[in-house]
């Protein structure tokens, strides 16, 4: 990376967008993010859409539940009662909305709105059948950006952070029954966690015909 722009009244250290040129390999930006801290890959998906129109990327999964329902109706011999089950879902995991817009020199505006969503607790019958929707936490943010095509653009700021607690003992004598816990302790962990997409875009032209290549799947084509 030769060059990375932050967006307008933001601070390097606190920055949620910026893009970034001078090189067109996403490992290369991957590895200005490690600079920050330790980075793991989620996921790499890839989508096609028509300009003005809405992609969808979403990586979860959806947890179902049931819900009872019951109906009276009259008939002629008096009232009858039915019950039944319906079958509902809700999702979680992340969900990336982007809607892109070509101008006439080139440049893509994209509306990007990510979104982050998970279980904060399970609760099921004695069945083990979840019965009502599970609570969720979610963190959602929205922006319209403009890059050129092929450029990076770096879209972060949906922190998570979680507090643990780690044992940690002198090895051998914090094992010895009875005596061991004079040879432990308990700290406590901070977690922090922060969610960075990198969007690039490329516009294919209508004459053009697509091949996997121009997806970003050019290792198949390596032996």
């Amino acid at each position: 990376i030769t060059q990375y722009t932050y967006a307008d009244g933001v601070q390097p250290r606190s920055a949620e967008l910026f893009s970034a040129t001078g090189s067109t390999d996403v490992s290369e930006v991957v590895k200005f993010l490690s600079t920050q801290g330790d980075v793991k890959t989620v996921s790499s998906p890839r989508v096609m859409t028509l300009n003005n129109q809405p992609a969808l990327i979403s990586v979860g999964q959806e947890l179902f539940y049931k819900i009872k329902s019951s109906s009276t109706a009259s008939s002629g011999g008096g009232a009858v009662a039915a019950e039944g089950e319906l079958v509902d879902s809700v999702f979680a995991g992340i969900l990336l909305d982007i809607t892109p817009e070509i101008d006439d020199n080139g440049m893509v505006t994209l509306k990007i709105n990510p979104s982050v969503s998970e279980t904060a607790d399970t609760v099921t019958s004695d069945s083990g059948v979840r019965t009502i929707p599970p609570d969720l936490k979610r963190r959602q943010i929205a922006s319209v950006i403009k890059v050129k095509d092929g450029q990076h653009a770096i879209l972060g700021g949906l922190i998570s952070s979680q507090t643990g607690f780690t044992d940690n003992h002198v090895p051998l004598l914090g094992d010895i029954p009875g005596l061991g816990t004079l040879f432990k302790r308990q700290e406590r962990v901070n977690k922090v966690e922060e969610l960075v997409f990198i969007i690039t875009p490329h516009i294919v032209k209508n004459s053009k015909s697509v091949s996997l290549k121009d997806l970003g799947y050019s290792k198949l084509n390596e032996k």
